[in-house]
């Protein structure tokens, strides 16, 4: 279980340091100036957004400090934010205390459900406004 936590907490941080370290230009989300990171593979297959586009370029956005900006990308980018923040601090409270904190937990799980039909509202508003 220490593992996995171990393991949690340094996906979750590479999120949003790569997230942190990124820009946004003409849409695109630049790594650096020559390294784009990647394009959703359903848009490129079908042409349409899948229920996921703009979450990298709303994490980016939240990454530097541009709210606002995030929730033209994907509402539910700011929501998902903060329960990777969230989940990286339960993961380390579970490494020092052996447990995780309970109020934590249940928030997350009360998020994560949130977030799902938030970013199943978002998609559907975005097709019905299209």
């Amino acid at each position: 279980m220490v593992i996995f936590n171990i393991l949690i907490i340094i996906a979750l941080a590479l999120i949003i340091i790569v997230s942190a370290i990124a820009h946004i230009k003409d849409d695109k989300v630049y790594l650096t100036n020559n390294i784009i990171i990647g394009k959703c593979a359903v848009k490129e297959m079908t042409g349409h957004d899948c229920p996921s586009c703009g979450l990298t370029r709303s994490f980016v956005s939240i990454s530097n400090g541009r709210f606002i900006r995030s929730f033209d990308y994907n509402y539910a980018g700011l929501p998902l934010y903060l329960l990777v923040i969230c989940q990286i601090i339960n993961s380390s409270i579970f490494l020092f205390r052996k447990k995780y904190n309970s109020y934590i937990s249940k928030f997350n799980t009360i998020f994560s459900v949130g977030i799902c039909f938030t970013i199943i509202a978002s998609w559907l508003l975005h097709i019905l406004l299209k």
